[in-house]
């Protein structure tokens, strides 16, 4: 595995003076200016952001230019930035992520401790249809499957997507995902035809949890249920993942009952009824 290490420009990135400035689209800065904002809610001005910042007026100006364009940064009064409506959103994301994550870590380890297997949470990324692993408890077994966190996977084929895709709206969301030509078939076991995969997620809405094997990765399967919030969305759900072999008879009913149970403990700490 390469690892990644910072060149010469990136280590220049953190020194904060106005040396390591590398023009208007560097992301270092703008957030640092974010980062700014939302320690300022009186809001700065110009000149007071520039010698925070270190940064000449033009080059900042270039920034926040561009910032206010995509609602990073709104202007108030005409003399003082502030953070803009789309920041406010990003903060209030990256806040209800964090909670997710500090409530779901027992939960993960507990699904370890009781299998052996690498339990997992996911969380939907709707505009890609893709379920984005965000928190791994890796398993303890000797032979295990061990999705790495940021791995992204397809809704229709994975224990997780589904889990996923089956709350989601069906006539604004499911219906044209199914449709579209993101369907494809990654392993003989995959399923493709739109009739078979509303019957399927059907089956998930009914049970809340979903298991699929070798669908998306040889070998492999997964058991994976949805995450509701206190107003029955779902945009997380939990589960593990496993050696498709150690996914069949007895166990998988121990194993589905086990994920149910780490799904609903974690779906009352958001507030579900």
């Amino acid at each position: 595995m390469k690892t990644a290490v910072p060149d010469q420009e990136d280590e220049q990135l953190g020194a904060g003076g106005p040396a390591d400035y590398l023009g208007p689209r560097s992301p270092v800065r703008v957030m640092q200016i974010v980062e700014l904002l939302a320690e300022s809610p009186q809001g700065l001005t110009l000149t007071q952001l520039s010698e925070r910042l270190g940064i000449p007026k033009t080059s900042l100006f270039s920034h926040l230019r561009v910032m206010t364009a995509s609602g990073h940064v709104a202007l108030q009064d005409g003399t003082k930035y502030g953070l803009g409506p789309a920041s406010i959103r990003l903060g209030a994301v990256i806040a209800a992520t964090s909670s997710v994550l500090a409530a779901a870590r027992p939960l993960l380890d507990e699904l370890v401790r009781q299998t052996g297997e690498t339990a997992l949470l996911a969380m939907l990324d709707a505009e890609h249809h893709q379920a984005v692993y965000i928190d791994r408890a890796e398993g303890t077994r000797p032979v295990r499957y061990t999705p790495t966190i940021g791995a992204r996977r397809p809704l229709y084929c994975t224990a997780f997507g589904r889990a996923l895709l089956a709350f989601q709206n069906n006539d604004g969301y499911i219906a044209p995902y199914l449709a579209s030509d993101s369907i494809v078939e990654i392993t003989a076991n995959t399923i493709t035809a739109p009739d078979a995969l509303m019957t399927a997620l059907a089956d998930v809405r009914n049970s809340r949890v979903a298991a699929t094997q070798e669908e998306h990765t040889l070998d492999a399967g997964a058991i994976g249920a949805p995450v509701f919030d206190r107003q029955g969305n779902v945009q997380y759900a939990i589960g593990i993942a496993l050696p498709a072999s150690r996914l069949g008879g007895e166990q998988r009913s121990r194993l589905t009952e086990l994920v149910l149970d780490a799904a609903r403990r974690l779906s009352w700490t958001l507030g579900a009824p």
